[in-house]
Order: C-alpha cells, then sequence, then structure tokens
C-alpha cells in the first residue's frame, strides 16, 4: 500500500518525504550504513527499476533525520512542530524510545506521550508508521523493557497508524552478532567504557532493523545478510 503511495506520489507531484522521529537507535548518526540509508537506497533502487526512471525517485523522494541521540518521548512532544511537522512530510517513522525506561519515565508517562504524539501525526500526516525499539543483547534490560512494550500494545489501533513490534520481530534472532561495538560508557543503562555496548546494534543489526522496515512498510524483500557481505566487499551497487 505505502509503495504504491510512494509512487503515486512522485508521478503526480514529483516529490514523497520521508520522515524519521526517534532516539539514537533512529538517528545512527555513529554507525554506517545505518538501517536508514539502507532503506533510502533499496527503496530508490526499487523505485527506479518500477518507473524506469532512476532520477524521479533519486532527486524526488526525501529522507529528512529528525531523530535525536539521547532524546525520551517528551522531547518528541516538544519538538513535534518544530523538528517534525514543519518539515511536511508525507510518511513520519516513529521508533522508540527505550529512553524513557533508561531516565526514569514510567511506563504510564510513556504510553500517554506516545499516544498524544501519534494521535497528533495520524490526524496531521498522510502515513505514519510506529516502530518499537530492537531488544537490548541484555537480559535485565529486555525483561524491565517488556514492560514498556506490553503497554504499548494496548493504545493501538490509533487512526491509520501502523504498528511494528520490533522488539518481539528480533528476539528470536542471534543477538549477539548485532551488538559488537565497544562502547565509550553509557551511564544511563549500566555500560563501562571498554565494555560491549549492548543496546546499539552494529552494521549487521541496522540491516536487519532495515529488512523488517522495508517489508512491512513497503512490501520489499530485503536480504541482509548478502546486503552486508557485498557491501563490505567494497561492491559500489550491493544487491539484496
Amino acid at each position: 500500500m505505502y509503495l504504491e503511495k510512494v509512487t503515486k506520489s512522485l508521478k503526480e507531484n514529483g516529490s514523497y518525504r520521508i520522515l524519521f522521529l526517534g532516539d539514537s537507535i533512529t538517528s545512527a548518526e555513529w554507525v554506517h550504513p545505518n538501517w536508514r540509508e539502507i532503506v533510502e537506497y533499496v527503496l530508490k533502487e526499487e523505485l527506479s527499476a518500477k518507473l524506469e526512471d532512476w532520477k524521479l525517485p533519486s532527486w524526488g523522494i526525501r529522507f529528512i533525520n529528525s531523530a535525536f541521540d539521547g532524546s525520551t518521548t517528551r522531547d518528541w512532544l516538544n519538538l513535534l512542530d518544530s523538528a517534525v511537522l514543519a518539515e511536511e512530510p508525507d510518511m513520519v517513522i516513529v521508533m522508540g524510545t527505550i529512553n524513557d525506561m533508561d531516565t526514569g519515565i514510567s511506563a504510564e508517562e510513556h504510553v500517554e506521550n506516545l499516544k498524544q504524539i501519534l494521535d497528533r501525526l495520524s490526524s496531521e500526516v498522510g502515513d505514519v508508521i510506529y516502530s518499537t525499539d530492537i531488544p537490548a543483547d541484555n537480559t535485565p534490560h529486555n525483561d524491565a523493557h517488556t514492560k514498556y512494550i506490553d503497554a504499548v500494545k494496548d493504545i493501538f489501533p490509533i487512526g491509520e497508524v501502523l504498528y511494528i513490534n520490533l522488539f518481539e520481530e528480533f528476539r528470536n534472532l542471534d543477538l549477539s552478532r548485532f551488538f559488537t561495538f565497544v562502547s565509550r560508557g553509557n551511564e544511563a543503562v549500566g555500560i563501562e567504557p571498554g565494555e560491549t555496548d549492548f543496546v546499539h546494534p552494529n552494521q549487521l543489526g541496522n540491516a536487519y532493523i532495515a529488512k523488517y522496515i522495508l517489508d512491512k512498510v513497503f512490501g520489499i524483500n530485503f536480504d541482509p545478510e548478502r546486503y552486508i557481505e557485498e557491501n563490505n566487499s567494497g561492491k559500489m551497487f550491493p544487491s539484496y
């Protein structure tokens, strides 16, 4: 459905604006390729083939990173007008934010803040997607996170918002492959400098996030293992 909307907008208006709202898992400015970059690459590749015109999707689809490292749902509420709606997006993809739990915001406030954000987006933006954060490679952290994930489920449906539960999608995957970065320290989650960062996924973890977003939002099949292998080999246009 969303892929057809993007195609129609490109044909009729020559443009489609996709904005990302989230925390550091969404901004992902510390890892490349990150899942946002992969989604952009694949979507433009698919539409170039579909439309038999590389310039229309390449020039017409704009991706806007309005995710903020360390942000909470309180921050998102404060930034909604200036950093989201002011950009006049056609689609907003919201992910997270586990920072609520890590900074002491209750599950009840987390849910209420998300509901306000998604209600507003649903009424003012054409296409809205909400995804949970992915699980960490740390059992106690995930056990605490589950309370927030379960609480959020109850607010759906909200308008036409598409709900994606990446926390559940990732639970049966080998998370140790996705969390390999050495941390500079993260006091909020108890990670000391030099320890493995169990909350921020590496390139492969980001590719798996892209896999689920591409499938559930745009109906595009994506092989993260193949993509990362070809990308790391130096191929300019990795296949997937």
